[in-house]
């Protein structure tokens, strides 16, 4: 599996993220050996529930892994306007409850921005963290091409240490980040990693069924509460696609992303063993030029 460097760490093509409630602590224990056997060497480990923390702490340490890249978020969405809570104090006390409970933390991202927060306070306890060695760098989540901008001068005014990477939504269906984010990304030497790579659901074979068959019953009258998504057409041209590949749509989705040059790491979050599957699809079924074309004629 292909390496990216990473605040001189080797973060693998795939990340694995800690399967979240209700998904007991046990069973997701059980999910990342699936991952760690499939040779992923990166682990992101809170995804903002405790159930989440709990069974990738436990992981580690039970396993003991060497050569883990242990990645956790920090702040809080608040919303109200303001985005998230990005204060030092807040910055601090997750930092310290994630090593407590991880035992340490590699990269640190923080959860969107703070509106209200100095850019500068916020990065004060991130640039401490890494003095003292609680961390080796650290990244943006949700950010897009204008704030990474502001990270980055912000940053070099204060001589700080500069964002990593960023951790953003990108799929087949949410695409915004290549246009503008991935090439300042790779200007400024920061690694783009992939949340969200089914579309919170949306590209699985479970939904595009169950989107037809509703779409079919609305035509015939029946009522529905909410709209048909919009992208319906295209995915199930995506699946037909699949097929062709001899793919699941899923692993068509991943498969994209591992062959995306500015994607250096996915996040896959399986909450069951058959979730699996589409990871070792893309890991053994290399999306070679003609298939890339024809993802991007749908798109």
């Amino acid at each position: 599996m292909r390496t990216t460097a990473v605040a001189g760490l080797e973060l693998t093509a795939f990340t694995t993220g800690s399967a979240p409630l209700p998904t007991p602590v046990k069973a997701a224990v059980e999910l990342l050996d699936e991952g760690w056997d499939a040779g992923i060497r990166a682990l992101d480990a809170a995804d903002g529930t405790g159930g989440a923390e709990s069974a990738a702490g436990r992981w580690l340490e039970e396993r003991q892994p060497e050569g883990i890249v242990v990645l956790s978020g920090l702040g809080a969405v608040v919303g109200r306007g303001r985005g998230s809570d990005l204060t030092p104090v807040l910055l601090e006390s997750h930092l310290a409850a994630g090593s407590r409970r991880l035992g340490r933390i590699d990269l640190a991202w923080l959860r969107g921005a703070d509106d209200e927060t100095p850019i500068e306070e916020t990065l004060q306890p991130l640039a401490a963290a890494i003095e003292s060695g609680r961390l080796v760098g650290w990244g943006a989540g949700d950010a897009d091409a204008w704030s990474l901008e502001r990270l980055l001068a912000e940053a070099d005014r204060l001589e700080l240490p500069r964002p990593s990477f960023v951790r953003v939504r990108l799929n087949l269906l949410e695409r915004d980040a290549l246009r503008d984010l991935a090439p300042l990304a790779a200007g400024e030497g920061v690694a783009v990693v992939a949340g969200a790579p089914l579309g919170a659901g949306r590209l699985t074979a479970r939904n595009v069924a169950a989107e037809e068959s509703a779409a079919e019953a609305i035509r015939f009258g029946a009522p529905r509460d909410t709209p048909i998504d919009a992208e319906l057409e295209r995915l199930i041209a995506l699946r037909t696609l699949a097929r062709d590949l001899d793919l699941t749509l899923e692993g068509l989705a991943l498969a994209w992303l591992l062959s995306t040059p500015a994607v250096a790491s996915t996040i896959v979050a399986p909450r069951s063993k058959a979730e699996w599957d589409p990871v070792h699809e893309a890991l053994e079924r290399a999306l070679d030029a003609e298939a890339l074309e024809r993802v991007e004629s749908l798109l």
